[in-house]
């Protein structure tokens, strides 16, 4: 993997993100809040824990701590704090050679130091994020608010200025 197609990727997990976003700034408050997620409770609960996750695997990467997320009672501030975060992974991303991507990192999780190249560890917060959404969709449909498609080739027919057959 080198780091265009890391941009590719990062590219669209923020593409889709925003959609998300603006998928959920539609729901009720109530909705927003209620359990409907099988994997952590609320739409609320599941938006924090993806964006913990792409910071979590941005800090793995940087070697810097990983600040403790401020309180993010509403989508508002998850908005503010994600766009903050896309900012510094794409500032990142932009900053690394391809001998970067393939450089070895520790990663602890549950207690066990795996190491992995920097370039899996910078997909998995990638694909985490992507692995949410799909559960999103079917939470958000059944909240009466379904996602639009998310396919990244509608991504790349947009970027490319193709129109949509």
């Amino acid at each position: 993997m080198n780091r265009d197609g890391l941009l590719v990727l990062y590219d669209y997990n923020a593409y889709a993100n925003g959609l998300l976003l603006d998928t959920v700034a539609q729901l009720t408050e109530a909705k927003f809040l209620q359990v409907s997620s099988p994997s952590h409770g609320s739409v609320h609960e599941l938006l924090v824990h993806m964006l913990e996750g792409e910071a979590f695997f941005l800090s793995v990467c940087t070697g810097y701590p990983l600040d403790e997320l401020p309180s993010l009672p509403a989508l508002a501030d998850i908005h503010h704090a994600w766009a903050q975060l896309a900012k510094e992974i794409h500032n990142y991303l932009v900053s690394l050679t391809d001998a970067d991507l393939a450089q070895e990192i520790e990663v602890p999780l549950k207690g066990q130091s795996l190491h992995f190249p920097k370039w899996q560890a910078l997909v998995q917060g990638f694909v985490h994020s992507t692995h949410h959404r799909g559960e999103l969709s079917i939470v958000l449909t059944e909240l009466g608010c379904p996602l639009p498609t998310l396919d990244i080739l509608l991504q790349f027919i947009k970027q490319s200025g193709q129109p949509w057959p």
